[in-house]
């Protein structure tokens, strides 16, 4: 059960890095390369359960009212990110779906809006806000509803619950997970958890630097590298 799961800094820190070079070697094969990689292609399929693992454990342990600033943040560097992504996907017409910083916006102001404070005579009506915007925002996303409704149901999983809500909210991740699967087509997501077990209990008691503002540049970073890559082999 992740409530029993102690996670450090640092092991967080190596889950972020692990997950953005499996995203850097999938962009670099869907972008770049000039044969394309089933290797590397399930390679990249562990980067957004990473994201989401590391996410939705954040989102438990921030204080709600931090979560504008970092809802402003990926609004702020998915926004920076999206021509460099929009042209190595094919032109600045390629802009569907938004790059994977507006999935995780998505997902964090969902959960903004699930948790946020709000006067009791407002609570259903911000709490059905939350599940429409995750209706409607799902389409326009990477990994549509199911990346960011993965965020939400991890989240949920760190915070107490009941043992029905937590049968309830097991049974969605691995339906989640299996949908994750089927968009991805093919099982290589499910590897993220050993991945994260080996990665947890390996960092548990080390230090490592926690690089915030670094995964924010390396996302804008990695695609505008790429391009550049492309542009010289003459792609």
């Amino acid at each position: 059960m992740l409530t029993r799961l102690k996670v450090s800094n640092a092991a967080l820190t190596a889950l972020k890095l692990i997950g953005i070079t499996a995203m850097l070697l999938d962009h670099y094969n869907s972008f770049v390369k000039p044969e394309y990689s089933a290797i590397l292609y399930a390679v990249g399929r562990l980067a957004l359960p990473l994201f989401v693992f590391v996410l939705g454990y954040n989102l438990a342990r921030v204080p709600v009212a931090k979560l504008p600033q970092l809802m402003g943040r990926l609004l702020l560097f998915g926004i920076i990110a999206t021509p460099f992504y929009n042209v190595l996907g094919g032109g600045l017409s390629y802009w569907w779906p938004l790059n994977i910083l507006f999935t995780l916006l998505l997902a964090t102001s969902t959960v903004y809006l699930l948790s946020v404070p709000v006067a009791k005579r407002y609570v259903i009506a911000v709490r059905w806000f939350a599940v429409l915007l995750l209706v409607g925002a799902g389409s326009l996303v990477d990994y549509f509803w199911v990346g960011p409704a993965l965020v939400g149901v991890i989240w949920r999983l760190f915070l107490p619950a009941s043992g029905l809500q937590r049968i309830l909210l097991n049974v969605s991740l691995l339906v989640l997970a299996l949908l994750l699967c089927v968009l991805n087509e093919n099982f290589a997501a499910l590897l993220a958890i050993p991945l994260c077990l080996v990665t947890l209990g390996c960092f548990q008691d080390r230090q490592l630097p926690r690089l915030k503002w670094f995964f924010y540049w390396f996302y804008p970073g990695h695609l505008l590298g790429l391009l550049l890559i492309k542009k010289l082999l003459g792609g």
